[in-house]
């Protein structure tokens, strides 16, 4: 049995308490009820005709953690051309109130499936659109230099003046009055930076910790004699986007063994305390705090050799392994993590790696806790670093799958601009078995935890409507995109407020 009628209850109580309170109150205040949510209590999948309270031809719900919903691990499906799904709610529409739904959506196409998806979303009165919004909800693709240049390893943006900036083979560059997912990238040509890309190694690293600004990169053999390191090059002029660099200095190392393997640092500065953080490390992921002024390990430890440091200078955040008997990783990627980052909002620290083999299976996971050092929880509550028997698992919730012609996303870095939230990652394209190329997802937040799902929003206004006046509420959401697109809904809520 479903969940859906008791939500639906708990909507239309929150209805009539809230206009009730409102007319009492004589306040212009919106009220937001329950969720409307789409948990299944057993099972993985439903169709509607199982469901209480909605009606569609095409589709169901969904229970698949792969597509990491907002609310809970099921969702709403439907493939492109589809039907309106419909529900009437129990409230009556009443003069002088406006009505706003509020739904989460995306693609949720398997890989390699292309096919545009696209969401309708609306009021409706006996099964016909009264006002209804549409939305492109599919995986973006850059243009300019991004669409075409390779970028390995992620998305590592950093704002600079009137610019923000992206390093890896090429330094990518647009100007801020410029969106970062719908206008073009740029090429710094002839630039300093070519002089020094090839010396960085993979999965480049970048960081503005207060005035200073620094690239961490990669240099690694993997094979005996095993030996892995990491590196920083400094800016030298502020002239943006024109920088000059330093050369590459060593920042640590480890040789011998892949434990640790010393690769994929990200460096994330702390504002509030004027703290530098490094991420990095496979199989096993550690951070270490570094001096904001150099970008050098704090304390300055004179080797760079990570055996000779002492107890508690790394600290193991999140694991992955290979080593553990029995166990090859969950149903969705195999035992491995490595491209770690780290980012603080609203208290909480988050930590996000790529999960996964990188030309397979690449995953984007995260945990949260309260410190940069952890521990770090996922969303059942079980450590990054710990193994979950029930569940056959070590802990992670997973951000980013595999969508489209976007495979294997991986490295993921999360940035703001002026309230808005970015994520950019690396992926492969279909039938690209070497190339990485940048991608970037906005990024939205619900309950603090970060989600790829897009918030959409559809307000009826009852008195610019006044056949509808006395009758009940009908919502409903459609996927218009290509015939082979899949959409996702999942989470919701109705909002009711007097009009203005």
């Amino acid at each position: 049995m479903i969940k859906l009628s008791n939500y639906l209850l708990l909507l239309v109580s929150g209805f009539l308490i809230a206009c009730t309170n409102n007319d009492r109150t004589g306040t212009t205040d919106s009220f937001l009820p329950e969720s409307l949510s789409f948990e299944l209590n057993s099972g993985e999948e439903a169709d509607w005709d199982d469901v209480d309270e909605w009606d569609g031809l095409s589709g169901g719900i969904r229970s698949n953690g792969y597509y990491s919903p907002p609310d809970g691990y099921s969702y709403a499906y439907q493939q492109g051309k589809g039907s309106w799904i419909s529900r009437e709610t129990s409230h009556v529409i009443q003069e002088d109130m406006t009505y706003t739904m509020r739904l989460w959506s995306r693609s949720v196409n398997k890989a390699g499936n292309t096919a545009n998806t696209r969401l309708q979303a609306g009021f409706l009165m006996d099964g016909d659109k009264i006002v209804a919004v549409e939305q492109d909800v599919g995986a973006p693709r850059l243009k300019g230099a991004a669409a075409t240049e390779p970028n390995d390893d992620g998305a590592n943006i950093w704002v600079d003046g009137e610019y923000r900036h992206q390093f890896n083979e090429l330094h990518m560059y647009q100007s801020l009055n410029s969106d970062p997912v719908e206008d073009p990238w740029l090429v710094v040509e002839n630039s300093g930076y070519d002089r020094i890309s090839a010396d960085l190694g993979w999965a480049v690293g970048n960081v503005i910790a207060g005035e200073q600004k620094f690239i961490y990169g990669t240099l690694y053999k993997d094979r005996p004699p095993w030996y892995s390191s990491l590196t920083i090059t400094k800016v030298l002029s502020e002239d943006a986007p024109d920088y000059q660099w330093s050369d590459p200095e060593l920042v640590l190392e480890h040789s011998g063994s892949e434990f640790p393997w010393v690769l994929d640092a990200h460096g994330y500065y702390d504002e509030s305390s004027g703290r530098l953080w490094m991420s990095w490390g496979g199989g096993i992921c550690y951070v270490t705090e570094m001096d904001p002024a150099s970008g050098m390990i704090k304390g300055h430890p004179e080797s760079k050799e990570f055996d000779d440091h002492p107890e508690g200078m790394h600290t193991a955040v999140a694991t992955w392994p290979e080593t553990r008997d029995g166990w090859s990783g969950d149903q969705w990627s195999n035992a491995w993590n490595e491209g770690p980052a780290l980012y603080k909002r609203n208290g909480y620290w988050y930590f996000l790696a790529s999960y996964g083999h990188l030309g397979e299976n690449y995953t984007i996971r995260l945990g949260r806790g309260t410190s940069p050092t952890g521990p770090f929880y996922d969303k059942h509550g079980t450590s990054l670093m710990e193994f979950d028997e029930e569940r056959n698992t070590f802990g992670s919730t997973l951000l980013l799958g595999a969508e489209g012609e976007q495979l294997v996303p991986g490295h993921p870095h999360i940035w703001e601009e002026n309230g808005d939230y970015f994520m950019g990652f690396d992926f492969r394209k279909d039938g690209s078995k070497e190339m990485d190329y940048m991608g970037i997802r906005r990024l939205y937040w619900v309950d603090d935890w970060p989600t790829i799902w897009m918030p959409v929003e559809v307000t009826l206004n009852a008195d610019d409507n006044p056949e509808i006046i006395g009758k009940k509420l009908e919502i409903g959401f459609r996927n218009t995109g290509e015939t082979g697109s899949e959409l996702g809904v999942d989470l919701i809520t109705i909002s009711v407020s007097k009009t203005k």
